[in-house]
Formats: C-alpha cells, structure tokens, sequence
C-alpha cells in the first residue's frame, strides 16, 4: 500500500509527515482519524485519552511507564486494558485490521504508530523526497 504523505504549512514553511488515515475501534465504538503520524521513534501505538474515552477503551492504572516526548517533557502513559482494533482501509485494497494493546496518554497529541502494535506488523519504505511512504505486511 502506498500513502502520500500529509502536508501541513506553518511561518516556516510546507512540511511532510508519512502519516495515514486509520480508524480505532473498541468493541462496536469506531473513531475514524486522519493522518495519524507513523512514527519510527515511538516504541508503542499512543492514543490520547480523549480518543480512548470516544472508544470506551479504558486504561489499566496499574500498567503505566513514563514516556519521553520528543518535546523534551516526560507523560505517563497507561496501557490498554483490554486490545483496541486498529484499521487501515486504503483505496484499492483490501481492509487491514488487527488488535493490540496500545498506550494511553493524558496529553494532546496525534495519535502515533510506532513499533509494537504498527510498525512490528509492516515492513515500511519511506521515500522523503516524492512524499510517499509505502507499507506492505510482514511476512
């Protein structure tokens, strides 16, 4: 599968992120979201808490680590009671969808797509210059 990166500008000009449109589910709860950021630098999938709540996704209290964001702040994040669907649904091919536990965040953030729970699961190519990001399953 092939995505376009998302584009946003701001004052110092247009920047890229591979990002793609996914949609988290918990039970029958759908929270469809655009451009969540795939991210090589986050070990986990982290939702924040207002997508969790939207799901009814509940955290596990017991199950917390502190997080160091790329900001320079630390969050404490919380895992997922019980697995939260994620689906990909691109143009022209079949649905993708599987369950994992993610970490839940009390800060507002674009959900990230790191490595257990995403990225463990697609062998990903990232073409900077031509703004495409292309993944495909692990076999």
């Amino acid at each position: 599968m092939e995505f376009d990166y998302s584009s946003f500008r701001n004052r110092f000009g247009i920047f890229y992120h591979p990002s793609l449109n996914v949609t988290f589910q918990y039970k029958k709860n759908r929270f469809p979201y655009q451009d969540a950021l795939v991210d090589t630098g986050s070990d986990f999938v982290l939702l924040p808490f207002n997508i969790a709540e939207a799901i009814g996704a509940e955290p596990d209290f017991d199950d917390h680590t502190e997080l160091n964001c790329a900001c320079g702040d630390v969050i404490k994040a919380y895992g997922s009671r019980y697995p939260v669907e994620i689906i990909i649904d691109h143009a022209g091919f079949r649905p993708s969808n599987w369950q994992t536990h993610v970490r839940l965040v009390d800060a507002n953030i674009v959900p990230l797509l790191g490595h257990r729970g995403f990225l463990n699961r697609f062998d990903a190519t990232f073409y900077g210059k031509k703004h495409i990001m292309k993944l495909e399953e692990s076999k």
